[in-house]
């Protein structure tokens, strides 16, 4: 399955195929960019992922220049890895396979000044195309009166990159992760030899959330909107993690959900951009939510012996990197030596002293999260970096005392798989989507 055998002369029948509906890059550095990603936020994948280059990278303009990348391929049995932007933190749109990458980030048409809204007969939602960008697509919906039900952390991350390589966004707690029902519609191309595009409503668009690329390729996305609401950002600060853990959990009580909540140790906040809301020496609480509910929030604050640092609207954006893997991300930049393991549910409240015995030298972040499709808390626990043992010793410990890991350190998808591979086997027969993405059933 990979392109060892291919000639210049063949990626030039490519090229000539697309013509005008796109492009074809075989210079090398097109082609050791697509090899990067932020997958080094974890040192094991950063040591063991076997990256291939591929011999070229395409960038089709459309529909129809995904539709003759995908019959060339398969046509020829060549790999295709589809890429978008943003969102992709674990090598999930890294090569195993010297094949094609399919940058995506291309298919935007016009520039998104009317959004397209339509109606399943349950949700409205709106209908763009792969490559439009989060923060495009926020700033159009405003004038209708409408946001986003859910939408990543980082907003230059395009829709279909998020859908296939995210799980969920802000505004999750509410109304759920992608394979919840955020997404309504896809529109897939296979590399089956037809490469018909395939329109996917809800709820048979969840196998692809999350999916990488495997069981089709994303041209456009239908996500759930919801009337807009005022939304600004509360800062608190309480004396320590145990406080802040209580305080998180009667904040999910809210009506409606915060669409950002998180509780961070001292010392890791201390790495975030100098704020008036995060206080020096003491745990930093942050909830983004309606402006209704401030008075309310304030109240469970002071309930909790904490304090209130700052309100304001100006901070919903800095909210948003400030959870999720922005939180690694700062944390890495500060301390390199640094990795990160997640956890899942209420478990790990009051558990603190077992993630410094597992990992020393540990800080912990607990976030706003959805666990078995309810608002519940997760957690980010940062620690220097031992071996990859340690780390796989780690979380098995964790596991055996009850606690829900979220394995971080790794490039294969192996959630869902039963609805998955249906998909993938339709979509892609000869298993040119991603190559060793999709892990095997059984």
């Amino acid at each position: 399955m990979e392109l060892t055998n291919t000639r210049p002369a063949d990626l030039a029948e490519l090229e000539e195929l697309i013509g005008a509906l796109g492009t074809v890059a075989t210079d090398e550095a097109s082609r050791k960019a697509a090899l990067r990603d932020f997958s080094w936020v974890s040192p094991v994948i950063t040591h063991t992922i076997p990256r291939r280059t591929p011999r070229a990278v395409v960038r089709p303009t459309s529909v129809e220049g995904v539709q003759v990348v995908a019959r060339w391929a398969h046509e020829r049995g060549v790999p295709v890895v589809p890429r978008g932007r943003g969102t992709s933190n674990y090598g999930q749109s890294v090569s195993l396979v010297e094949g094609l990458v399919l940058d995506l980030t291309g298919l935007t048409g016009p520039p998104v000044e009317a959004p397209d809204l339509d109606h399943d007969g349950e949700h409205e939602f709106v209908r763009v195309p792969a490559g439009t960008r989060f923060d495009d697509l926020t700033d159009a919906l405003l004038p209708l009166g409408r946001e986003l039900a859910s939408f990543p952390t980082t907003l230059n991350s395009t829709v279909a990159g998020w859908v296939a390589g995210g799980s969920g966004g802000v505004g999750g707690l509410e109304f759920g992760l992608n394979h919840e029902g955020v997404v309504r519609e896809l529109t897939v191309v296979g590399v089956d030899g037809d490469s018909t595009p395939h329109v996917v409503r809800w709820p048979d668009t969840a196998p692809h959330t999350h999916a990488y690329g495997t069981t089709g390729v994303i041209v456009s996305v239908g996500l759930r909107v919801v009337p807009a609401r005022p939304w600004t950002s509360l800062f608190a600060s309480v004396p320590d993690l145990d406080t802040g853990a209580a305080l998180a959990l009667d904040l999910l009580g809210l009506d409606p959900l915060p669409r950002v909540l998180a509780v961070t140790e001292a010392d890791l906040a201390a790495l975030f951009p100098e704020d008036p809301g995060v206080e020096a020496g003491v745990v930093n609480v942050r909830v983004q939510l309606t402006e209704g509910s401030v008075a309310g929030a304030t109240t469970l604050v002071e309930q909790h012996g904490g304090r209130v640092t700052s309100v304001r609207t100006d901070a919903n954006r800095l909210l948003a990197t400030l959870v999720n893997n922005h939180t690694t991300l700062r944390a890495k930049a500060a301390r390199p030596e640094l990795f990160h393991v997640l956890v899942r549910g209420e478990a790990i409240v009051g558990r603190r002293a077992l993630v410094e015995e597992v990992y020393p030298g540990a800080s912990l972040q607990l976030e706003g999260g959805r666990v078995d499709g309810r608002a519940s808390l997760t957690g980010r626990i940062l620690a220097p970096f031992v071996s990859d043992d340690a780390v796989r010793a780690g979380m098995r410990r964790l596991a055996a005392e009850g606690i829900e890991v979220d394995d971080p350190h790794t490039w294969v998808c192996h959630t869902h798989l039963a609805a998955r591979w249906p998909w993938a086997l339709r979509m892609d027969p000869q298993g040119l989507l991603n190559p060793g993405k999709l892990a095997p059933l059984g």
